[in-house]
C-alpha cells in the first residue's frame, strides 16, 4: 500500500521569509513509515514543482494522498495540487487536513477534489483510515468482494472524518484531542530534503522552527490557530521538547530556532524546567519566543534565565495602542499601560523585540495607522503592521461575513499583508490606499528605519535588510 505525504508549493509569507517541512507530514510520516511504502513529496522546495507531482503520479503511482492546508493563503496552491491529481492519477485517494479542510470539507467533498477529510486532529484519524483503506485492497487483491454497506460502516467507525456516503458528506464523531503529547514520536525530518530549508530573516540553514504544545486556551477573535486546536492547549514535556532540539542539532546542524508556542512563559513551571535541562545538558542554541503582556509581566524572573540560555528575541502580542480596538481583538483584558509594561521588560534585559501590530477594524483610521506606528516604535526593535485578516472559521470571519464587510473573496491574499476589509468609515479603495501609503511613509520614507540596516546586533540588522527589500 504506497502513501504520498504531499505538500503543495507555498507562496512565501510576506513577514516570514523561510522555508519548513509540514510539521503534519513529518509526524504523519513517523506513524506510517514503517507499515507502508511511504513517499514525502515537499513542493515548496522543489524548482519544477509541477513537473515533480506529475512525474511522481506516474512512477509512484500511490493508492493515497495526504495534503495539508493549514494555511489560508495557500489555498490556490493546494486546489491546483488537487486538480494535477484527478487529472493525472484519478484513481488515487486523497485525504486533507488542517484548519482550511476542516473549515470547508463539504466544499471540497462535493466537489470531488478529495475523498476524505480529517475534521480534527490527524494522526490517529489518518493511522485508522489507513488500516481501512489497505484491508479493503488486500480483501480486493485476494478476490474477495468488498461489501459497500461494511465498508461504509468500517469508515464510519473512525473518529474526526468526513467523506461522502450515498451522495450526502457523512462526518464522523468528533476525533478526542491527544492528550499525552510525548506519546507521539518525533518528525520524520530524515525523509525530508532538510538541506532545503532555512529561515534567511534569522540566519538561513542553521535556523528552524518548532513548537512544543498544540493550539492557545485563549479566543481573540481573529486566531485561527486557536480555533483549529477547539481552544484547547497542550504541551509538550520540558526533557521531549530538549530532546527535539537536541535531534535537530545533532542531525541536522539546526542551532538557531523560532520556538512557535503562542505563549511561551505560560506555564511558569515548565519554563524553569525546561531552563534547567538546558543548563544541566550545555546545550548552546539561540532562540526567539512568543508570548503574551499579561503572561511575561507575571514571569518578568525568567527573561534573564532564558537570556542566558540563548534568547535573542521575543515577539509580544500586542496588536493595539487603542483600548477600543483591543477589546475588539482579545479575548483577555489588555490595555496600553500594561502593553508599556511589557515591552519596558523586554528592553530592559537586552533582548530584541519584536511587536505584532493589528489595524484595520471598524475603530481604525489613517490616525490610529500612524499614531500605532509611532507608539510601537518608542519601544519595539521590530514592529510587524499586520491588516486585520478574517481567517475562515474564526468569529472575526463570521462576523464580518454576516455584515457584508468581506470585499476580498480570494484567499490567496488572506496573509495579514493585503487590505480584505474596509477599516473605520472608509471605503475598500481608501483602506488600501491609507494603509499602503501609511507604510510607505512610516518606512520607506523614514530615514531613522534605515539604520537598522546597520545595527551591531546580527538578528536585527538581518530582519531589516529584509524588510527593506520588501
Amino acid at each position: 500500500f504506497k502513501i504520498l505525504l504531499l505538500d503543495a508549493p507555498q507562496s512565501v509569507w510576506k513577514w516570514f521569509d523561510g522555508t519548513l517541512p509540514s510539521p503534519a507530514l513529518a509526524i504523519l510520516a513517523s506513524y506510517t513509515k514503517t507499515l507502508y511504502d511511504v513517499r514525502v513529496l515537499d513542493l515548496n522546495v522543489d524548482k519544477t514543482p509541477w513537473q515533480s507531482l506529475k512525474n511522481c503520479l506516474s512512477d509512484f503511482a500511490p493508492d493515497l494522498i495526504a495534503i495539508p492546508c493549514t494555511h489560508t493563503c495557500h489555498v490556490n496552491e493546494v486546489r491546483a495540487a488537487l486538480l494535477m491529481i484527478r487529472k493525472f492519477s484519478p484513481k488515487t485517494l486523497v485525504c486533507g487536513g488542517g484548519v482550511h479542510f476542516k473549515v470547508f470539507h463539504k466544499d471540497y467533498l462535493e466537489e470531488g477534489l478529495v475523498d476524505f477529510i480529517a475534521t480534527g486532529e490527524g494522526e490517529l484519524t489518518f493511522s485508522e483510515l489507513t488500516r481501512s483503506l489497505c484491508s479493503f485492497k488486500n480483501r480486493a487483491a485476494a478476490g474477495n468482494a468488498v461489501d459497500i454497506s461494511k465498508k461504509y460502516a468500517e469508515l464510519k467507525a473512525i473518529d474526526g472524518l468526513a467523506f461522502i456516503c450515498d451522495g450526502v458528506v457523512h462526518v464522523t464523531k468528533t476525533r478526542a484531542h491527544i492528550h499525552n503529547l510525548d506519546k507521539i514520536p518525533f518528525p520524520s525530518y530524515e525523509m525530508f530534503p532538510m538541506r532545503h530549508y532555512k529561515i534567511p530573516i534569522y540566519g538561513g540553514n542553521e535556523t528552524f522552527g518548532i513548537t512544543f504544545g498544540r493550539g492557545c486556551a485563549n479566543r481573540c477573535c481573529f486566531c485561527s490557530e486557536s480555533f483549529g486546536w477547539d481552544y484547547t492547549l497542550r504541551r509538550n514535556s520540558p526533557e521531549y521538547a530538549v530532546r527535539h532540539i537536541e535531534l535537530l542539532r545533532d542531525n541536522y546542524a539546526r542551532t538557531t530556532f523560532i520556538f512557535a508556542d503562542t505563549d511561551f512563559l505560560l506555564n511558569r513551571e515548565w519554563v524553569e524546567e525546561f531552563i534547567d535541562i538546558i543548563k544541566q545538558k550545555k546545550v548552546k542554541i539561540k532562540f526567539h519566543i512568543q508570548t503574551a503582556c499579561t503572561t511575561i509581566i507575571r514571569n518578568e524572573s525568567l527573561v534573564p534565565k532564558l537570556k542566558e540560555i540563548g534568547l535573542f528575541e521575543i515577539m509580544l502580542g500586542t496588536e493595539s495602542p487603542f483600548q477600543n480596538v483591543l477589546n475588539k481583538l482579545k479575548s483577555f483584558h489588555l490595555n496600553q499601560k500594561t502593553m508599556i509594561e511589557a515591552m519596558q521588560i523586554v528592553k530592559k534585559y537586552d533582548v530584541l523585540l519584536m511587536a505584532m501590530m493589528f489595524w484595520g477594524t471598524e475603530y481604525d483610521s489613517a490616525e490610529t495607522l500612524r499614531e500605532g506606528l509611532k507608539f510601537f516604535d518608542k519601544y519595539a526593535d521590530i514592529t510587524c503592521p499586520n491588516v486585520l485578516t478574517p481567517y475562515p472559521g474564526t468569529p472575526l470571519y463570521e462576523e464580518m461575513k454576516e455584515k457584508g464587510k468581506i470585499y476580498v473573496e480570494d484567499m490567496a491574499v488572506y496573509d495579514q499583508s493585503h487590505v480584505i476589509a474596509p477599516a473605520g468609515g472608509m471605503s475598500y479603495a481608501q483602506t488600501r490606499f491609507t494603509y499602503e501609503m501609511g507604510l510607505l511613509r512610516h518606512y520607506n520614507l523614514n530615514p531613522f528605519y534605515y539604520m537598522g540596516l546597520f545595527s551591531k546586533n546580527r538578528f536585527l540588522r538581518i530582519n531589516y535588510w529584509h524588510f527593506t527589500k520588501l
